[in-house]
């Protein structure tokens, strides 16, 4: 049994020092010197960098290291998988266009690269779990992964439908969280799709399984408007804090974002500091990949340009 004190301890510690949006702004208010003052705080490392995403990449790595370490397979997997989705749909595009994948890989992942590239090259990815396989060896089989939005919708339904299921056995605030990672990343694929205007009947193909809001219900909402969505606050909330503005160019997927990822890091919150349970540590890792967006958020068009 894994004893989570001195975990929870640390966690405690180094929880004081994620940048907030208004650090950030402190920070990115100078042009010249931004990049040297995120460096400063110890983000990435504390060493210089190219961009802020450089340094993003590496103290998510950093994170990913760390949880592999914090938490036992069956449950790091949760978080870790969705890294190798990202690379799975890396290697398959790459694999068409004939780029080199290495610059766009994630390390500290649940599958060898190595491994995974194989898979990709062959069409056969019973090396990464029977769940995987199922989805995509029939999708390679029909040529879906032969198209860029075919690989992304079928990886991250392949991914994601193994990340339900193995959720079914974590603790129930694992779980619920892990649900609503699943709700949130559906929100964000309604609303950039009301963004840029896809048909209704387009857009099923987009959600992911585990969520709490059954996909007809976004279906319905989408085409109807978000009155439907009243019963799933955090969904109702969302869509508001991206369309509540007059002008639709300072439309905010940054605040639909926080919105759920403020609804997510609930299902953790009663949790926080208790000495014997995984829950501090995934809402630890949701913090910190939060405060890795809003670092690309805050750094897009300054001196630390991304």
């Amino acid at each position: 049994m894994f004893d989570y004190s001195f975990t929870v301890a640390y966690i405690s510690a180094k929880e004081t020092s994620i940048l907030t949006k208004e650090a950030l702004s402190r920070i990115t208010a100078d042009k010249q010197d931004s990049l040297r003052l995120l460096s400063q705080t110890g983000y990435g490392g504390g060493a210089d960098g190219k961009s802020a995403g450089e340094l993003a990449d590496r103290e998510l790595s950093a994170l990913r290291g760390f949880v592999m370490e914090a938490l036992p397979e069956e449950l790091y997997s949760l978080l870790i998988l969705p890294y190798d989705a990202h690379n799975v749909k890396v290697l398959l595009k790459c694999r068409i266009n004939g780029a080199d994948p290495k610059p766009y890989l994630y390390d500290n992942t649940m599958f060898d690269t190595e491994i995974a590239a194989a898979c990709c090259r062959g069409g056969e990815f019973s090396l990464l779990s029977e769940t995987i396989a199922k989805s995509l060896n029939a999708a390679f089989d029909s040529e879906t992964l032969s198209l860029p939005f075919g690989i992304s919708t079928e990886c991250d339904k392949a991914f994601y439908t193994e990340i339900s299921e193995r959720a079914k056995s974590a603790p129930k605030p694992i779980a619920e969280y892990i649900s609503a990672e699943a709700d949130g990343k559906n929100f964000m694929s309604y609303l950039r799709a009301k963004n840029i205007g896809l048909d209704a009947a387009d857009i099923k193909a987009l959600f992911l399984p585990g969520g709490s809001v059954p996909p007809d219900i976004l279906i319905s909402a989408y085409e109807s408007g978000a009155d439907e969505l009243r019963p799933y606050t955090f969904g109702y909330d969302a869509h508001y804090a991206f369309c509540d503005s007059s002008d639709a160019a300072k439309r905010s997927f940054s605040d639909a974002a926080d919105v759920l990822d403020l609804y997510a890091q609930s299902k953790l919150e009663p949790y926080k500091y208790e000495p014997e349970h995984p829950a501090p540590v995934f809402l630890y890792f949701k913090k910190k990949t939060a405060e890795a967006r809003h670092i690309r958020e805050a750094f897009a068009g300054t001196g630390g340009a991304l």
